[in-house]
Parts: C-alpha cells; sequence; structure tokens
C-alpha cells in the first residue's frame, strides 16, 4: 500500500500515517484480516505512477474518481465526497470601513445638503412668520425654532396656522417626499450592490476566462491541476495544500482550485491572516475513492475491499471516521 499526505484523508503524523482514508483501511484489513506493508510516495505524481505500473497495490491519498484514471488503473467505492471551489484572499472592506465609505459617500451629502435647504428655504420663513403666534410666544427663539424644524423634517404641516406659511409647509412637504425618495433609492442602490458583489465573489461556474486571468498554486498530479492547464490557466507547483495556501498569503499565487474537506483541513493548520475564503461556490461535486492497480484488481482481496467499503456506509463506521476526520 502507498500513500501520500492529503488531509483529511491522509495525513502525516510526525512520520506516522493516519487520517480519514488510512483509518478507514486499518480497520477494513483488520476486519478483513488482509496483511499489508505501508510506505509513503515521494509526491502525489510518484503515488499514481506506482499504481499505473503495478509497483504499488493499493493507493491512499483522497483520488478523484475521473474517466482517464479510471482508463489507468481501477477505482474502490467512493469513500468520501466533497465541492470542488476556487479559493482567494479575502479581498473584502471591514464593516467600519464600508459604512465610513457609504457616510462620506457623495450621495448621502446630498442628503444632508437637501435637508439644510429644506431648513433655510421652508423651515425659517415659516418660523418667522408664525413666531408670534400664542403657543409659540412664550417660547424662546431658539425652542421655536427648534420646534419649527422639528415638525418640518416630519413631513409635518399642522403646526401652520396662516395660509401663506401652510402653503409654504405643503411646498416643504413635496420637497421632502422627493428627497425621502432619493435616500430610498440610495439605500436599495447600496443594497442592490453589495448583493452583486457576493454573487460576482460567489462564481456559479467555472469561468474559464476568470481562469486564465489568475495564476493557480497547484499540486502536480492532481485532477484540479490538469482542469486548470488543458483551461490554459497559469499554475505554480506545491507539493501539498499547506503549501499552496503559503504561496497564495505570500503572494506567489493569486488562487487555489481544490476540494473543501482538503481546504478546510489545511487553513486550520495555517496563520489565519490573510485569511484565505472561498472565491466561488461549488464547481462541481468530486468523488474519491482508494486506486487500485490493474494487476491486484484481478486478487479477491480487492473485492473484499469494496466489501468492506459498501459496509462502512450502513454499519456506522463510516459516519463514526467522517465525525473524526471530516466533520469534528
Amino acid at each position: 500500500m502507498i500513500w501520500f499526505p492529503n488531509p483529511p484523508y491522509a495525513v502525516n503524523r510526525k512520520g506516522v500515517p493516519a487520517g480519514f482514508e488510512i483509518d478507514l483501511w486499518r480497520m477494513i484489513a483488520e476486519t478483513r484480516q488482509i496483511p499489508y506493508r505501508i510506505r509513503k510516495a515521494e509526491s502525489f505524481e510518484a503515488l499514481l505512477q506506482a499504481i499505473r505500473n503495478n509497483q504499488a497495490d493499493l493507493a491512499i491519498s483522497g483520488v478523484l474518481i475521473n474517466e482517464n484514471r479510471s482508463k489507468q488503473f481501477h477505482f474502490t467505492f467512493p469513500t468520501a465526497s466533497s465541492d470542488l471551489k476556487i479559493y482567494k484572499l479575502d479581498s473584502q472592506e471591514p464593516t467600519a470601513i464600508k459604512m465610513l465609505r457609504i457616510l462620506l459617500s457623495r450621495q448621502v451629502l446630498l442628503i444632508f445638503l437637501g435637508l439644510g435647504l429644506i431648513a433655510c428655504i421652508f423651515a425659517l420663513p415659516v418660523w418667522f412668520v408664525e413666531r408670534k403666534r400664542p403657543d409659540l410666544a412664550d417660547k424662546r427663539k431658539r425652542h421655536q425654532l427648534v420646534f419649527i424644524l422639528q415638525k418640518t423634517l416630519l413631513l409635518s404641516t399642522d403646526h401652520t396656522r396662516q395660509s401663506r406659511t401652510r402653503l409654504i409647509s405643503i411646498g416643504s412637504l413635496f420637497a421632502r417626499v422627493l428627497l425621502t425618495a432619493y435616500f430610498t433609492s440610495f439605500i436599495l442602490k447600496v443594497a442592490t450592490s453589495q448583493t452583486n458583489l457576493s454573487t460576482d465573489y460567489q462564481m456559479a461556474d467555472l469561468n474559464f476566462e476568470l481562469l486564465k486571468i489568475n495564476t493557480f498554486a497547484a499540486t502536480p498530479g492532481y485532477i484540479q491541476t490538469s482542469i486548470l492547464k488543458s483551461n490554459g490557466a497559469k499554475t505554480v507547483d506545491c507539493d501539498v495544500a499547506e503549501t499552496c495556501i503559503g504561496m497564495l498569503q505570500a503572494g506567489e499565487a493569486s488562487a487555489i482550485l481544490d476540494d473543501m474537506l482538503t481546504m478546510r483541513s489545511a487553513l486550520n493548520s495555517m496563520p489565519p491572516k490573510p485569511k484565505v475564503t472561498p472565491a466561488s461556490g461549488k464547481l462541481m461535486t468530486l468523488f474519491m475513492a482508494l486506486a487500485i492497480s490493474d494487476q491486484f484488481s484481478r486478487d479477491p482481496r480487492s473485492r473484499a475491499i469494496n466489501d468492506g467499503i459498501a459496509r462502512s456506509y450502513y454499519d456506522g463506521s463510516h459516519t463514526k471516521l467522517s465525525r473524526i476526520w471530516i466533520n469534528p
């Protein structure tokens, strides 16, 4: 048996192999009484090459099932599934900076300017004419003005007593309605733009044009790397997910295409800053399995391995291992 680190499926713990598929294999080998020798591959490509050339019987490293590989060697029943996503550095601004940017925008300044004009053009004339009426005469000028401003800005006209001031107040009502409509449209525009940004950030498809303008950190031999190269994307090699993430955080790459479980496991052991987040939605569902050489596929023990994987799904052992390694 040959393996290569690819958390959470195969993990290197101080030279000792562990992980979801490693533990699953040990459980099957023990219950089916299958003796084995285990060795670590030099790279993921070397792992695949060993299976292709019948230099190893079984490969464990979260090997993704695809048609091209199925022509070169065999797969067991699927051991796990995950979602393919694009990952980038989180470029979203903090909420406080977003709010400050909105408050200092031209639209907000125009709203405050409109309130000032309404106060000067409508509220002041109403106060000047109405200030001597009995219910306001005993109040200080400042209190009178505050009262008139409050009523004016609250879309009210019931604070006027004379016909000419009522006409002024009705005119201000139209101005206030227009300002309110402008304010509402601005809020809707901000909300819509945030939604569009979120939609752009969460791509629904594997946009090949977008692939070509990014440099991806990619592990040689991975099916994700084949997808990138077949679509003309620029790639830089990295040996494991942790190295790929480190290159992204160091600015040596602009994106990573990988499965969600591998990235989540790797990010748990990486520095949190700068933050790496999905830059796409689910692009496709990937299925992982143990890879079996063509020679070993004819061995009765390979059928016993498939039986063991199938049994693990309904005897609870697969769920138990998932809680430990995939959904802790």
